[in-house]
């Protein structure tokens, strides 16, 4: 039985399961999924630990794979829930982010990681481009959010927007200024609302939230940070 929870953390769809267990998968964006292997000697409390560990630090949908049939989803907000459905399906990589500590390889690693490499270049797609969410994760407003979020303060600013106290970037719910996404409510953040980190050394991911959307006072757009913007993190 699929867990809804799960899927509705994840984004998924059923296909081929990579079987090197266990490991870790994080959702990037929708439909795309990067993979940790985690040694198979650790301790059950270990691994979830592991697991834990890297959702509280990268702040993306996680999850700890142990078999076919048994998987840990950890979301954002540190909600847990156990299923018997692991992730499928998406654009699958790794080696782009890092995992709390470092793993020594042995031969069994070794071997699982070759295994996974070979997993990625089967399921990878031979052509075509990777986007983030083209809604901005826009939605529809509500009657009473249509009334009070219509139009723009005095500055031209879309109305439901205000500066944070301490970064003076503006933050909130708003319709959408852009004609593509007329009528579409917009969750913004400032920059402090930035909340994703590396798990090796705690660095922020990137310069804003992943995944979410900012406003720019200068063109007067709100603008979407794509999840894979972390790909460009390294560690000092």
């Amino acid at each position: 039985m699929i867990d809804s929870h799960a899927l509705a953390t994840l984004g998924l769809r059923p296909t081929r399961l990579f079987e090197g267990f266990p490991y870790l998968v994080t959702r990037v964006v929708p439909s795309m999924y990067h993979v940790i292997l985690i040694p198979d000697d650790l301790r059950a409390e270990d691994l979830v630990e592991s697991a834990r560990r890297q959702a509280r630090a990268n702040h993306l949908p996680t999850c700890l794979v142990l078999q076919a049939d048994s998987a840990l989803y950890i979301g954002p907000d540190g909600c847990e829930s156990w299923s018997d459905s692991p992730p499928t399906g998406g654009i699958i990589v790794t080696d782009r982010l890092q995992p709390y500590r470092t793993f020594l390889h042995n031969h069994a690693l070794t071997a699982r990681w070759l295994a996974l490499e070979r997993f990625v270049r089967e399921t990878s797609p031979r052509r075509g481009y990777m986007f983030g969410d083209l809604t901005k994760g826009g939605r529809k407003p509500t009657l009473e959010e249509e009334v009070r979020l219509a139009g723009t303060q005095s500055t031209g600013v879309p109305r439901g927007l205000d500066r944070c106290a301490r970064c003076r970037e503006w933050q909130g719910h708003c319709l959408d200024p852009s004609p593509k996404f007329a009528g579409l409510v917009m969750d913004v953040y400032c920059r402090c609302a930035n909340d994703n980190r590396c798990a090796a050394c705690g660095a922020l991911l990137h310069d804003r939230k992943l995944n979410a959307n900012y406003y720019d006072e200068a063109d007067g757009h709100i603008w979407h940070v794509p999840g894979f913007s972390a790909f460009g993190h390294r560690c000092l």
